[in-house]
């Protein structure tokens, strides 16, 4: 017995009391998100040495115990695994959301589709045939085709405000990346502080390791720990954190007066992702054989595109690599490209109606050209010709060239989200204006809308670009040359992207299901489990209850000996 004694049981109180402080700690963050259950090591004190064997050897006492650290248990490779397959289940999440809401938008397979409206098209213009001149046919017919160009306008518009609510998500996606990093640089202020007397920040380290998690969704992170404790993101080749150092991310148009804007470092104004410079490692068809398939951000942008598709537009502007086919899977601006595809359906269907149906009227428009069935919104300087009243032979001859030459010179204004069914043809009496009369006088004669029901129904060469000579130009980015019909061309179209949007959602199922395993894992490591931390509650209790009944005993049997002897 000696004063050696209370040290020791004084040690054990120490040491049960933190451990008891550590299992109460747990418990109250069993539902914490991110919480990793903490853990206490112990080790004996150093012995002291009280004197030698007759063999040489030291004759040693045990003075108890200390608290080595107070650990996370945690596994940082698991982390690590867990943060790149989120960085790409991310995007094809992203991905596949836009397939649906595309094909929410077309309303397929549900819904008063585009093919429907074909259908119905194709219907009233058959019983046209039937009888070119009867007014109720005409009238149908008329309005079968403005409800289709309507039709198609309508899906244009909501792709386009499709893309404002992309570009609203890429925008809070950015400024939430700006605040995840500066959050990042102030808990690693706070855990390199906390941790320079040599114990361990565990809760900041959970919000850390939370912010991380997080910003792997947003973008592809690389990222290490240093000595003082603190840790360093790298993402793109640049540096997110480091010591102190934050880079921002800024906003910029993605085209001067775009609506649309672009993610750029704040420092430089360069792009995050370049996905127009070749030299550029953004500049790549995005897929998985090419591994750069990741973050919800860069996803965004591929799904929006730098701006909507108009008739500048050109199928260079909607691929990411332009040595390849907008086709190649990962190699377009998803909405651009639907953009683009409708406008040629679209823009086909005018010039082949209004080519075929470029004869005569009949009743008050007899023996003078019929309007085109579809003008542009805005024509510039075009305008439609005006037979004058009480018109002459002459009057009449002038005004059908002019009408001839109208036909002709609206082409080029005839360009997506500047297409409409002549208002003239839906006026009153405008039925009458409908070019389906061949000779003067033969008002039932089909042979025009039989042309235009031939036209419709003929297969014709899809993307191809010709020369003045009638040679096929080779466009590497154009989609690959098809030869269908009208329908047969919307039918594939609907068909390559339900295929998209399945392999998009094949992709980001697989993707959770390996996220979810790796989350499992973690948890299954890092949980707090409330029957195993009462156990080491009691476990911890018992032992400060021993060390207290030690302490009594030593002290009275000290008082014993010092008082009472």
């Amino acid at each position: 017995m000696s004063m050696s004694g209370l040290f020791t049981a004084a040690s054990g109180l120490k040491t049960s009391q933190t451990g008891l402080s550590v299992t109460s700690h747990n418990l109250a963050n069993v539902n914490t998100v991110g919480y990793t259950r903490q853990q206490l090591l112990q080790h004996d004190t150093a012995y002291l040495n009280v004197g030698t064997s007759n063999g040489g050897s030291f004759m040693q006492k045990g003075i108890g115990v200390s608290n080595t650290e107070i650990r996370q248990i945690r596994d940082e490779f698991a982390d690590a695994r867990y943060r790149t397959e989120n960085s790409v289940l991310a995007f094809y999440q992203v991905q596949s959301s836009t397939s649906l809401e595309i094909e929410a938008i077309l309303d397929e397979p549900y819904g008063e589709a585009l093919s429907q409206v074909f259908e119905s098209f194709w219907s009233q213009a058959q019983k046209l045939s039937t009888n070119p001149s009867g007014v109720e046919e005409r009238m149908a017919f008329i309005q079968s085709a403005s409800v289709m160009v309507q039709r198609i306008n309508h899906i244009q518009d909501s792709l386009k405000s499709y893309q404002d609510n992309l570009n609203s998500q890429i925008i809070n996606s950015v400024n939430r990346i700006n605040e995840i990093t500066a959050d990042i640089d102030n808990l690693n202020t706070l855990i390199s502080l906390s941790e320079i007397g040599g114990d361990n920040a565990n809760d900041y380290r959970d919000a850390r390791n939370v912010l991380l998690d997080e910003l792997s969704g947003y973008m592809d992170i690389d990222y290490y720990e240093l000595s003082d404790n603190t840790v360093v993101i790298k993402s793109n080749n640049r540096i997110l954190v480091k010591q102190g150092f934050v880079t921002e991310i800024g906003l910029a148009q993605t085209e001067p007066m775009s609506p649309y804007v672009k993610p750029v470092w704040a420092d430089t104004q360069a792009d995050v992702f370049n996905f127009t410079d070749p030299d550029s490692a953004s500049s790549q068809v995005v897929n998985s054989e090419m591994g750069n398939d990741q973050g919800s951000l860069k996803a965004l942008l591929l799904s929006r595109g730098p701006s909507a598709a108009d008739e500048d537009t050109t199928w260079a502007d909607v691929t990411i690599d332009d040595r390849y086919s907008v086709d190649v899977s990962g190699n377009s601006y998803i909405i651009p490209e639907m953009q683009m595809k409708l406008n040629v359906l679209l823009t086909e269907i005018v010039s082949s109606i209004n080519d075929t149906l470029n004869g005569e009227g009949i009743g008050v428009h007899e023996g003078l050209v019929g309007e085109p069935m579809f003008v542009p919104i805005n024509s510039g300087t075009v305008t439609a010709p005006v037979l004058p009243d009480d018109p002459t032979a002459a009057d009449i001859a002038a005004y059908n060239e002019a009408m001839l030459e109208y036909h002709e010179n609206i082409k080029e204004y005839l360009t997506i989200d500047n297409i409409q069914v002549n208002p003239a043809l839906l006026a009153d009496g405008g039925y009458n204006k409908l070019g389906t009369v061949t000779e003067t006088g033969n008002n039932g004669d089909n042979s025009k809308v039989q042309d235009m029901l031939e036209s419709w129904s003929s297969k014709r060469m899809w993307y191809a670009e010709y020369d003045d000579d009638g040679n096929i130009v080779e466009d590497p980015n154009a989609p690959y040359a098809k030869l269908v019909n009208f329908q047969d061309f919307y039918a594939e179209f609907v068909t390559e992207l339900g295929q998209d949007g399945y392999e998009y959602a094949s992709r980001s199922q697989e993707k959770y299901d390996v996220v979810d395993s790796l989350a499992n894992e973690r948890w299954a490591r890092s949980n707090v489990s409330q029957d195993e931390e009462l156990s080491t509650m009691m476990k911890y209790q018992y032992a400060y209850n021993a060390a207290s009944r030690v302490m009594t005993i030593m002290d009275g049997m000290l008082d014993k000996v010092i008082n009472q002897m």
